[in-house]
């Protein structure tokens, strides 16, 4: 029954199939006197614990199962059921494999246990320690909540009308780093290190009016940001961020760039700092800016924003703890489908 099973994996077609082909093969072999298929001679039958496997499936496939259909008629069990006997011994042996050869056998992608010198790092032990360790702690992450479009587009209404009732430099410098900060984060979907990162000297501003430079109509700007190299996976090359100078929605990232250069000028060679040459972080723009624009959108009513009651575990601070919460925002606005498309603009595209 074993070699019958072992059969039933080809079907019958192909079996028949086979034979006439090699039955061209023999008579190949015989007329040219040459061999091709040659049986390896065996000298007992084969045997070993996987056969022995195979009688213990045979044997446990015999047996009558609890379901019944018709109570007069017993079925037997399913294969389902007959094939936990492979996982579980297949449990047994890699455990045995682990324990005996620690160093020596390696977890492949596939789940596949391959006997081979690997690093410490790399066998079978450290991989089951990994993973089980995973499981029992979890590595569920707590992501920032999301930002709205609609929020975006209100935080940089209210930061513009904010630059233009600037009474001192200092304020319109904060005001126009702010902006610049929403946008920039919103439309080039960075990371926090990735944006206070970026340097004057990997800023460009294309005009609008300079666009066919760049192979782009005239009236159609760009502004690029050349990032730092170890913000992305291949350290080699710096990737190029290019943004609109200004968006078919209306967001002007450009104007914002020309404030903070006419506030902050080149004096520091980070854009985003404050007066004495420190760096932005994440911290300081959500507790001086993004914190209290969220706040006074919940006091006028924003649904979105309303469940935040400020309890423990259930407050702005807690929902949006991190610059995260552009990029999810972003993701978001421009991926989800609708049946009349009025979230965005234009749909977005693959690069």
């Amino acid at each position: 029954m074993r070699l019958l099973d072992m059969l039933a994996y080809w079907s019958k077609g192909t079996h028949t199939t086979y034979q006439s082909k090699l039955r061209v093969i023999r008579r190949f072999e015989a007329r040219h006197d040459l061999k091709i298929l040659r049986p390896t001679p065996l000298l007992r039958p084969p045997g070993g614990p996987d056969i022995q496997l195979m009688w213990c499936q045979e044997a446990y496939s015999l047996r009558p199962s609890t379901k019944r259909f018709d109570r007069d008629v017993a079925l037997t069990l399913t294969f389902g059921t007959i094939r936990q006997l492979r996982s579980a011994a297949s449990q047994y042996f890699a455990w045995d494999m682990m324990t005996t050869h620690p160093t020596s056998v390696v977890l492949t992608t596939d789940k596949h246990l391959i006997g081979q010198p690997c690093r410490p790092t790399d066998g079978f032990s450290s991989t089951l320690h990994s993973r089980g360790m995973m499981a029992r702690i979890g590595d569920d992450s707590r992501p920032s909540i999301a930002l709205l479009d609609s929020q975006v587009r209100a935080f940089d209404d209210e930061l513009n009308f904010r630059f233009l009732q600037a009474q001192n430099v200092s304020a319109q410098r904060e005001f126009a780093l702010a902006g610049l900060a929403n946008l920039t984060l919103w439309l080039g979907w960075l990371r926090t290190s990735e944006c206070f990162g970026i340097t004057w000297a990997d800023c460009t501003i294309l005009d609008p009016a300079r666009g066919p430079e760049m192979d782009l109509p005239i009236g159609c700007g760009a502004v690029a940001f050349r990032l730092a190299p170890e913000t992305k996976s291949n350290r080699v090359s710096r990737p190029d961020v290019l943004i609109a100078y200004q968006t078919t929605s209306g967001l002007h990232i450009g104007k914002w760039l020309y404030r903070a250069q006419a506030h902050v000028g080149f004096a520091h060679s980070l854009i985003f700092t404050n007066i004495n040459g420190s760096p932005w972080t994440s911290h300081y723009f959500r507790r001086a800016h993004l914190y209290p624009f969220l706040y006074s959108r919940q006091a006028l009513g924003d649904p979105y924003l309303t469940p935040f009651s400020g309890e423990k575990g259930n407050s702005i601070e807690e929902k949006f703890w991190s610059l995260h919460c552009y990029r999810r925002g972003a993701r978001s606005h421009v991926s989800r489908g609708g049946k009349f498309g009025l979230h965005r603009f234009k749909k977005a595209t693959q690069v």
